[in-house]
């Protein structure tokens, strides 16, 4: 009997392996440049597909690497000798709003979860894409525009539903398996898999967000007016600067398509404070009102699988010097064939430690950097990956040692995500949970 037909007796879910039609989309990660090369791909219907693979996995001495959107996946290293768990269709999403909570099944992705919680004025601790799945956010820590007011996505978790490497389901909390909830929640997903998670939800009742977006050419100005406004933002507000050089394709808005632009991107919890505008100057304002569902689509980012390469790091803050340097690229147009540079503004809760925080307690910059394009052939993507390695070469002065994984590119030592102790202390609980190292993850 093949290995398709043994896994496929014990699941209700679809088994794909190398040669069966089909197999290709099967196996494809969201970012359309890796290239993923399991021994076979599992879509799991439910939770006892994922017990069921686990085991299996175990008895015939294979690996299992869970994944639900694909996003991050080139971090996750060579697949040979495993099974690609994919949890895409377990997507199902309830929202309590007594209790203020939704649970989520591992395949959720941010949209879904926001338009549940948004139809009873409420919103979670989300990032800013729609597409992205909320479980691998939350294991890797996660930012977006409510981090500054209530934290990580990771510390908005309530409970984990989960498989662990000996194939029992478990729930795991504050009170039941602690050390393993609190591994989980930013320490990544090398300690068990998640099946579903429940998250707090907040009441966003007079939320406003948008971008206003300027010519590139006055990249210096528009971030110096951006730094001085987020110094004295509010932790109610959530705020990005990028540079884009967007491309001459239709699905670009015609006052952008094929210009290279700035932008400053926000989402207020409060009514009442607005980013720097211009109304005389900007080509686009769509800074206002909106309903809090809408928030994961007020960065608009991409919202169908491409080939890419990107990376991201944190600085101390927004100096001079780190302003000066990237006015300096954005003039110059050093940046190419990078089509974004993103400074997003963290601190606020991000900032401070809690009894009840999990593993990724807190990040040690005022900013993130990420920057990244489109690599649609290994040349571009070379190109795009040296002019990675410049740009932290020029900001790395101001850049600070923790890794951030949810956006590092693969081959980052997840060690440098945590303080020594805490990565000591997550080593602990993998030996306890997974001795054998049965579930892969990124950054091994």
């Amino acid at each position: 009997m093949t290995i398709c037909q043994a896994l496929q007796e014990t699941i209700r879910g679809r088994v794909t392996v190398p040669g069966d039609e089909g197999w290709d989309d099967a196996r494809r990660a969201w970012n359309l440049s890796v290239d993923q090369r399991p021994d076979a791909v599992v879509e799991a219907a439910g939770e006892e597909d994922v017990r069921a693979v686990v085991r299996f996995a175990r008895e015939r001495e294979l690996r299992v690497a869970p994944q639900a959107t694909g996003h991050g996946s080139e971090a996750l290293g060579p697949l040979d000798g495993a099974i690609l768990l994919k949890t895409s269709a377990m997507r199902g999403v309830a929202v309590d709003p007594a209790s203020r909570t939704a649970r989520v099944e591992a395949g959720a992705r941010a949209a879904e979860v926001a338009e549940a919680a948004g139809a009873h004025g409420l919103a979670p601790a989300l990032g800013l894409a729609p597409t992205v799945g909320v479980v691998g956010l939350a294991l890797g820590g996660g930012t977006g525009w409510l981090s500054r007011a209530h934290g990580l996505t990771a510390n908005n978790v309530r409970a984990f539903e989960v498989v662990t490497a000996d194939g029992e389901s478990r729930r795991v909390d504050a009170e039941t398996e602690p050390e393993l909830f609190w591994a989980m929640r930013g320490g990544g997903g090398r300690f068990a898999i998640v099946t579903a998670a429940e998250l707090e939800a907040h009441p966003a009742e007079e939320v406003q967000a948008g971008a206003v977006m300027w010519p590139a050419e006055r990249a210096a100005e528009i971030l110096q007016r951006f730094r001085q406004w987020a110094s004295e933002a509010p932790e109610s507000v959530g705020a990005v600067f990028r540079y884009l050089d967007l491309p001459p394709l239709d699905v670009v808005p015609p006052p952008l398509r094929g210009r290279r632009v700035v932008a400053v991107i926000a989402a207020s919890l409060e009514g009442g404070i607005e980013p720097p505008r211009d109304p005389d100057g900007a080509i686009v304002d769509t800074f206002g009102p909106i309903e809090p569902a809408a928030l994961v689509r007020v960065a608009g980012d991409p919202e169908a699988p491409a080939p890419a390469r990107g990376d991201g790091f944190l600085i101390e803050d927004l100096t001079d010097g780190v302003v000066d340097a990237v006015a300096e690229l954005i003039a110059e147009n050093a940046l190419a064939p990078l089509g974004a540079l993103e400074l997003r503004l963290l601190g606020g809760a991000m900032a401070r430690r809690s009894d009840g925080d999990g593993a990724l307690a807190t990040l040690d910059g005022r900013f993130s950097v990420f920057a990244g394009g489109p690599a649609f052939n290994p040349e571009t993507g070379a190109a795009i990956a040296g002019r990675l390695d410049e740009l932290r070469g020029r900001l790395a002065q101001w850049t600070t040692p923790q890794a951030v994984l949810n956006a590092a590119r693969g081959g980052t030592d997840p060690a440098r995500a945590f303080e020594d102790g805490t990565w000591q202390r997550l080593r602990r609980i993998q030996d306890q949970f997974d001795p054998d190292r049965l579930l892969l993850s990124n950054h091994a």
